[in-house]
């Protein structure tokens, strides 16, 4: 049994990602990864001795806890009738097979190189979001008038691309997949966001199961006690994130998106400068 008190931050961390997912259309990860090595670092819980590897247990268990976050988000998204389940056909092959393909590929790195791989992403993707918020034109979240575009390689490269950066760091690929439906198939904000949201939680399916099978190649196991272990983690996270999933969701159509991102960004860039200390 973990501690009560490392138990209970954790359950936290999993209510952020949730809140994270619903509001932005991503997994929750690009906040269960860095929140979880904060969390376990040397000036709160403390790393777990003798587990350098630790951050691929992060991975799957951040992956597992992606689909806890995204599955009641999609559904308030389809309630409110803004996911389009017309792209999903040829999105969801594509993102399986990429996010199948980055896992593999992230087994052949160790747990260090992944986490300061992850934080110099994280950096990138915070100054590119601040750019995006600077802009002084931007595309409007309800997206008057735009007309979609459905060309079938378009929409594969929108679920493939997502899903291979996503496998390969960890995350549920919501980071790369909003921009490009909006700029690839001309999709609305909002409807990006809820589209999103339906494809991480196949992808991240797939993807976790992988993971976790594929643990012991990096001394780590799913079927432990040990804590901090995957099913712990997940354990703890799921229920609070698909709570927060709920909540953001509902929120999307609520608050002003430029507000949203000005949050997410300045978590998430705060998260990543710790990753490398």
């Amino acid at each position: 049994m973990p501690p009560i008190d490392q138990a209970c931050v954790v359950a936290f961390i999993g209510l952020g990602a949730g809140l994270l997912g619903g509001l932005a259309g991503i997994g929750g990860s690009l906040f269960i990864l860095p929140a979880l090595h904060i969390v376990f670092g040397p000036m709160l819980f403390g790393e777990p001795a003798g587990r350098p590897e630790i951050h691929h247990t992060y991975m799957a268990a951040a992956m597992m806890v992606n689909v806890a976050v995204s599955l009641p988000a999609t559904l308030a998204h389809h309630r409110e009738g803004v996911v389009r389940t017309r792209f999903l056909r040829v999105m969801l092959p594509a993102g399986i097979i990429g996010m199948l393909l980055g896992v593999e590929i992230s087994n052949q790195f160790g747990g260090d190189a992944l986490r300061v791989a992850l934080a110099v992403f994280l950096i990138v993707y915070c100054v590119w979001n601040l750019r995006l918020i600077a802009r002084p034109r931007r595309r409007k979240f309800s997206g008057e008038g735009r007309v979609e575009r459905s060309g079938r390689l378009g929409v594969a490269s929108c679920g493939f691309a997502p899903g291979l950066a996503g496998g390969i760091l960890g995350l549920g690929g919501g980071f790369l997949l909003v921009p490009m439906l909006q700029l690839v198939c001309n999709m609305k904000l909002k409807n990006a966001i809820a589209t999103s949201s339906a494809v991480i939680v196949v992808t991240s399916i797939a993807g976790s199961i992988l993971k976790a099978a594929t643990l012991a190649e990096h001394g780590e196991h799913v079927f432990t006690m040990q804590w901090p272990s995957v099913l712990w983690l997940a354990g703890l996270m799921a229920p609070t994130a698909m709570l927060g999933g709920v909540t953001g969701a509902r929120l999307l159509h609520r608050i002003p998106v430029v507000a949203v991102r000005i949050i997410i960004t300045g978590l998430i860039l705060v998260s990543a400068t710790k990753l490398l200390s």
